[in-house]
């Protein structure tokens, strides 16, 4: 029998390739309450009954045959149920509401918010549900989303939805626990026009929606076409009175029209705006999307396209880096981090997104067991993972790591070189940088050119321990750990700094 006494060792044995995606998606649901001896397990009742009903259903499963095979989706039972009562029934779905524009009216007009609020697109998501088939795994991978925001407290108790939140985490643990296969969701009447009313109580400005649109354009080449639907989107948005003149984002808006404008009818290379515009913008990025180093990244786009000559517009000047804000703006941003837990939160803190990080030590030391075993995690709890094995190439110690520490997962990629593109990875790791004979631009290269991906830099240091070559560098990354003889140091801008052992 597997319980959370034997879970981490007994799951070893079970081929999860071969499994339900509902069992496997629960696998990493497991592994995150896992950490800290089993805290969150132990602190918050939800996540226990979903990891015990999990349990449950993964005994049943290898108890039955692993090797069985699914059965087809002709096949598979449906059950219909209420999910939000206590009561099995058979209900009937709720009469359709009156459409505009092809979106529920709820009788009210949404409020044009900057981000619609994470609480009501989870709430959104979920009155979705209503009226259709959904398997276990879909269930499951909704309720890890949402008990992952909560774990984060990007969603809070003191929300003005947590009542709401809370009903919907309870109705899904309700529905895998007692679900087969799949199911018809079905919500009742009332708490349906409820959450309706709710999920389009909310929507987001045009205007920004537009900014954001304009920045995958802005320095780039060969975007006519994409930059001519934009421009026509924000044209007619403006002659429909959609967007009017005291929009608070209605002046930066201009300025990409006006871009748009020159760079479709050929007086510019590529959509391009002036000093002060583009420095505005680069405020709304910082505050309102809380994306740091894309700013560092535009700017760059934004001096490589000054170098060239014929852009055709004398306006455009270096722009300044230097952003003044009160201190009392400075409290109340929010920074988006990817939520690290565990033994590498201790060590490290809670890194933001495109966070980068150096380790180093002497040969046999174990930089690259722990940075295997830190891939292996974050490719379970955080993304997609590419391992760039430079130094040991796909040799015999690289696969013997690789199993000794269950290095195996459907996110973890492992390559013998630095690939151009690295749009697809959330984390790379490099080892070693002096293998791959990287100089310091290149290195910051990719972290400006990369500003959503997370780099793990692996260096070698001299015998008496220091770091060996680039130490100038060390200022650049935001996370420094040593590995010395199985025993990582961390110290780093995310927390005063840990000691982990290997």
């Amino acid at each position: 029998m597997i319980n959370i006494e034997n879970y981490l060792t007994a799951s070893r044995n079970i081929e999860f390739d071969k499994l339900p995606a509902a069992l496997k998606n629960g696998d990493k649901l497991v592994k995150g309450a896992a950490a800290n001896n089993w805290s969150a397990y132990h602190s918050n009742e939800n996540i226990k009954r979903v990891v015990d009903a999990y349990l449950v259903k993964l005994n049943e499963w290898v108890g039955k045959n692993p090797q069985k095979k699914k059965e087809t989706e002709k096949t598979k039972p449906v059950k219909k149920t209420v999910v939000t009562k206590e009561k099995k029934t058979v209900a009937k779905k709720p009469e359709k509401k009156e459409k505009a524009n092809g979106k529920a009216t709820t009788g009210k007009e949404a409020t044009q918010v900057e981000k619609i609020l994470l609480e009501v697109a989870f709430i959104k998501r979920y009155a979705g549900l209503h009226g259709k088939v959904k398997t276990q795994d879909e269930i499951l991978r909704f309720l890890n989303g949402l008990q992952k925001a909560i774990l984060e407290k990007r969603i809070r108790k003191a929300s003005p939805y947590a009542s709401e939140i809370e009903k919907i985490q309870n109705n899904l643990i309700k529905c895998y626990e007692k679900m087969g296969d799949s199911i018809e969701i079905t919500i009742d009447k009332k708490t349906l026009e409820h959450f309706e009313e709710i999920a389009h109580s909310q929507k987001t400005m045009l205007s920004v929606t537009y900014l954001k649109q304009y920045i995958s354009l802005h320095g780039k080449k060969n975007v006519k076409d994409k930059a001519k639907v934009l421009f026509t989107k924000i044209k007619n948005a403006v002659s429909k009175a959609k967007i009017v003149k005291n929009d608070p984002y209605a002046e930066k808006l201009n300025a990409v029209y006006n871009a748009l404008n020159k760079y479709i009818d050929g007086s510019t290379t590529a959509p391009l705006i002036s000093k002060s515009e583009l420095n505005g913008l680069f405020s709304y990025i910082a505050r309102q999307q809380r994306k740091k180093k894309v700013a560092k990244h535009l700017h760059k786009i934004y001096e490589l396209e000054h170098g060239m000559s014929g852009t055709g517009d004398e306006d455009l000047e270096e722009p300044s880096t230097a952003e003044i804000i009160p201190s009392t703006e400075l409290a109340g941003m929010e920074f988006e981090t990817i939520g690290l837990q565990g033994k590498y939160r201790e060590l490290i803190g809670d890194p933001c997104v495109g966070f980068s990080a150096m380790v180093y030590g002497l040969p046999k030391s174990g930089k690259s067991t722990l940075c295997i075993d830190f891939a292996k995690y974050l490719a379970q709890h955080h993304g997609k993972v590419l391992y760039c094995a430079i130094e040991e190439k796909f040799g015999y110690t690289l696969k013997e790591k690789v199993e000794r520490l269950h290095a195996i997962d459907p996110n973890l990629f492992v390559s013998e070189t630095v690939p151009e593109d690295l749009s697809d990875y959330d984390f790379v790791f490099i080892d070693s940088v002096s293998r791959a004979d990287m100089d310091i631009e290149e290195l910051r290269s990719l972290s400006n050119n990369n500003p959503r991906t997370s780099f793990v830099f692996i260096f070698h240091s001299t015998k008496n321990g220091n770091f060996r070559g680039m130490n100038q560098f060390a200022h650049d990354v935001d996370v420094i750990v040593k590995v010395e003889k199985g025993k990582a140091i961390g110290n780093g801008r995310f927390s005063p700094g840990g000691i982990m052992e290997f």
